[in-house]
């Protein structure tokens, strides 16, 4: 991973990361090989980079963030904490309790970016089954069912409508009230689906404009998420398997005028300062809004990290502030980033599901001695990593141990989830990274791992030339026109400047004679 030398000039600093589940370990560790001192607070119990980040108590965030000179709130913002310690004069990454509703609220969010002048599909609140299927025989076409609220954080309930009018859905929805649990809420919203290509926005906000670039102009990162399990966007829409990404000045992206551009007062009015995401279905017309992430992605950040060139902590700092980073760097190629997986993934094993198995005893017979054992074997915890000969520390720089801990001078995957590390490489086409992705994580030996390997196929390659058509991805020449055609626009401003100057001083020459 990117590793920034430290310069003896450097004061060191104190950071503070509250999260509720680590999102962005390798920051963490970016950050600490600045020449900082990083401290971590998780509400979750997690292994990763355990010995090597520092940590504090969750229940003490509070009492020891007015020693930091920066938090950051990685996910929640723990309804306003953020805003109170803000107003104790700290400098904090977050935002506020309607931040976190942005997200979660998927029919509010709806609401507000309509409001905002963003193009929104039809959404409906349900919460029952019954008005579900009520909704989709009533309307008809393909609809996408979506959870939100409480029962967001469950993945596998989402589900995409094929069928004309959603009959699949409906097939599907027999099985999910089978299943239902008592007692819990069903809380989901239907979504008409749009026909288009899915593509996604992002930025950094400071509170009162976005990030900016060493010229002076905002840049925001376009990105083309990959969430299908298999190659070719086939089997189970996990959390993330990997993204394309780049960066580019917000001026010459479409998808930014059409969505966070028009964000701006929503911003300012939530108190919120970090990285904010809007997902959309880019069609014809126009770009339809799917959803908010207003925190650190997962592996987007990863993707980052490999992208910016300058000190995360300047950044980050200046950000909270209120302010701008002069020194921000970046490289505006095309960056690949990827989850390295192993078994259990995506299933996942818990305490409480470990428990169950353990608590019997000594098992009975071939049958439980095989379902026991296999259940052990498929806990990715203490799993060790190891490198072929030809790895190198070039290799080194563009892995982020998402998933790993330092024991023993050896690495070991943290956790029992399967989740092993993230990699990423840039080029200047997305192929090109996808080659050279594929070779790094060939060179990294995990028993039973697996990624998806169809780089040369991503969701930007399906869609790059009605995008290119209607605007949103601007090749090489168009870009190159822009550029000219904005040239030519300073050059007669300031020429106009400097002939209401010529023109004032004519006058006040004049009057002296």
């Amino acid at each position: 991973m990117p590793i920034i030398p430290q310069n003896k000039e450097i004061l060191k600093k104190k950071i503070l990361i509250v999260t509720d589940e680590w999102l962005a370990p390798s920051l963490a560790l970016v950050i600490q090989n600045e020449g900082h001192d990083v401290y971590l607070a998780t509400k979750r119990h997690t292994n990763i980079l355990k010995g090597t980040i520092k940590r504090i108590p969750y229940a003490e965030r509070l009492e020891f963030a007015p020693q930091c000179d920066l938090i950051i709130y990685e996910d929640k913002s723990n309804r306003d904490e953020t805003k109170e310690l803000r107003a104790k004069g700290l400098s904090v990454i977050g935002g506020d309790k309607l931040t976190d509703k942005l997200e979660w609220d998927r029919t509010w969010a709806n609401k507000i970016a309509g409001m905002s002048g963003i193009l929104v599909p039809e959404m409906i609140e349900c919460d029952t089954f019954e008005k579900i299927r009520e909704v989709i025989k009533e309307k008809g076409g393909k609809w996408v069912l979506k959870q939100q609220g409480k029962i967001d954080e469950i993945k596998g309930l989402n589900f995409v409508a094929r069928m004309p009018n959603s009959e699949d859905l409906l097939d599907s929805l027999e099985i999910l009230e089978k299943h239902w649990i008592e007692g819990v809420k069903p809380d989901f919203v239907l979504q008409r689906k749009i026909e288009g290509h899915e593509m996604a926005c992002g930025s950094y906000w400071n509170g009162k404009e976005f990030m900016k670039d060493s010229d002076g102009d905002e840049i925001c990162e376009e990105n083309w998420e990959h969430k299908a399990l298999f190659p070719g966007n086939l089997g189970e829409s996990t959390g993330e398997q990997y993204t394309v990404m780049r960066y580019i000045k917000a001026k010459y992206s479409k998808i930014f005028a059409e969505t966070l551009d028009k964000c701006r007062e929503l911003l300012k009015s939530i108190d919120f300062k970090g990285d904010i995401d809007i997902n959309t279905i880019i069609t014809e017309k126009g770009a339809y809004f799917l959803e908010f992430t207003p925190r650190m992605g997962v592996p987007a950040t990863s993707a980052q990290l490999e992208i910016q060139k300058s000190s995360w902590y300047d950044f980050l700092k200046a950000m909270a502030d209120g302010e701008q980073d002069k020194n921000y760097k970046y490289d505006d190629r095309m960056c690949i980033v990827s989850w390295l997986y192993t078994k259990p993934f995506p299933f996942v094993n818990s305490a409480k599901l470990t428990a169950s198995f353990e608590e019997g005893g000594i098992p009975q017979g071939m049958e439980e001695i095989k379902n026991l054992m296999s259940f052990r074997m498929s806990n990715s915890e203490g799993i060790l990593l190891n490198f072929k000969k030809d790895f190198t520390k070039e290799d080194w720089k563009h892995v982020y141990p998402d998933g790993l801990r330092f024991r023993n001078d050896r690495l070991e995957i943290a956790n029992a989830d399967g989740y092993v590390l993230t990699a990423a490489q840039m080029d200047n086409t997305v192929e090109g990274a996808g080659k050279k992705l594929d070779e790094l994580l060939r060179k990294i030996i995990v028993p039973k791992s697996f990624w998806r390997d169809d780089f040369d196929k991503t969701n930007y390659h399906k869609c790059k030339d009605d995008l290119e058509k209607w605007g949103y991805i601007l090749t090489s020449e168009k870009l190159k026109l822009k550029q000219e055609e904005e040239s030519k626009a300073n050059s007669i401003k300031e020429e106009g400047k400097r002939k209401e100057i010529r023109e004032k001083l004519k006058k006040i020459v004049y009057a002296k004679r």
